[in-house]
């Protein structure tokens, strides 16, 4: 038996080692590094779960539903709704930090990215994918906001889903498209697209498909049709937080319908409620709901309390398209109604500006 003092005492010391010789060891223990995060055993496909852990292997099926990831020879499911983001064997690293960008909204910074990405290298059609989808995606987002090319968005994200008909992201580019048709004057088109939404098995992505729907309803001037949908919504199930965000909107479209049906008393009682009850930090909801009073004052004739409503979203809760697109066109109006001509024009300008192919931007 071998003892540690056997070594030390009765052992030949090893030699000692000059400072090239280390520099060797070195270089060598650095390439070894290289060999091993290059080898199959590190580039591997990546499943990120919104609550769980990575999943790393091997992805033997990608759907609009679900992907199927190979983990030490067991397979894995994932529903998609459930699914951070996927990364892929070999892919570059400018992607990925892409993803990451989009997730946090900065869409600009996604762009630049994606441009550096050559990508006449790429030979892997799910990476190939990606990186037009998260190009065209980011363009549409930036669209939105009159700072992108909707055209461009549209053609490519049809594009995308035309030469990947089972992607992943079949359900989001769907979204996104219905977004830029009705941003562009086209809802028969957004009606198309959202409708896509609703085969979804997602309870959250159907629920986004049909208050989306009912929107495009209001657009049109089908204040009925959207009730439907919008009643349809308040009587779903609360299974998440998601969907409890769903029928907040859907109340405030609710509201919205009470007022073109003659009833803006009830709606502006629904909508101050409702400020009451929530958190002026969802934008997008608060949006929609001083849109919605100001639609109420409107009918009551009470004009300053109307410009008041409206300018809240303008200079506050801006940051959704469609809404500050309807916010700017009635400030275009109520600001000359109340003598004010040089602010009118601002609002005018800035409507024309940002959202020039807008629904709101051609409402005489």
């Amino acid at each position: 038996m071998y003892h540690f003092n056997d070594y030390t005492m009765n052992s030949a010391q090893p030699p000692a080692t000059t400072p090239g010789q280390r520099r060797l060891t070195r270089i060598g223990l650095a390439l070894i590094g290289v060999l091993l995060a290059n080898s199959p055993v590190w580039a591997l496909d990546r499943v990120y779960p919104k609550q769980d852990v990575p999943a790393s292997g091997k992805i033997v099926e990608i759907t609009p539903v679900q992907v199927t990831i190979e983990v030490r020879g067991k397979n894995q499911v994932f529903k998609i709704e459930d699914v951070r983001k996927i990364t892929f064997d070999g892919e570059p690293t400018e992607l990925d930090r892409a993803r990451e960008h989009v997730l946090n909204e900065q869409y600009e910074q996604a762009l630049e990215e994606l441009k550096k990405i050559d990508l006449g290298s790429i030979t892997s059609p799910l990476i190939r994918q990606d990186v037009e989808f998260y190009r065209w995606y980011c363009e549409g987002k930036l669209g939105l906001t009159g700072s992108g090319d909707k055209a461009a968005a549209i053609k490519g994200l049809l594009a995308v889903a035309s030469t990947n008909r089972n992607t992943h992201h079949l359900f989001e580019l769907s979204e996104l498209l219905g977004d830029l048709a009705l941003a562009v004057g086209q809802p028969d088109k957004a009606v198309t697209y959202y409708g896509m939404l609703l085969k979804a098995d997602s309870p959250v992505t159907k629920a986004v498909g049909l208050y989306k729907l009912a929107q495009v309803d209001l657009a049109m001037n089908k204040p009925q049709e959207a009730r439907q949908r919008f009643e349809q919504l308040m009587a779903a199930p609360t299974t998440s937080a998601e969907m409890a965000r769903v029928k907040l909107l859907a109340e405030v479209g609710l509201a919205v319908c009470e007022n073109l049906e003659g009833n803006p008393e009830s709606a502006l009682q629904r909508l101050d409620a409702m400020v009451q009850k929530n958190d002026s930090t969802d934008l997008e909801l608060f949006a929609r709901i001083s849109n919605a009073q100001g639609a109420c004052y409107q009918s009551m004739g009470r004009t300053v309390d109307a410009l008041l409503s409206y300018l809240k979203t303008d200079m506050l809760f801006f940051t959704d398209p469609d809404a500050h697109a309807e916010a700017l066109y009635h400030l275009k109006k109520l600001w000359t109604e109340y003598g004010q001509p040089s602010r009118a024009a601002d609002a005018a300008a800035r409507l024309t500006q940002k959202y020039a192919s807008s629904i709101w931007a051609n409402r005489d």
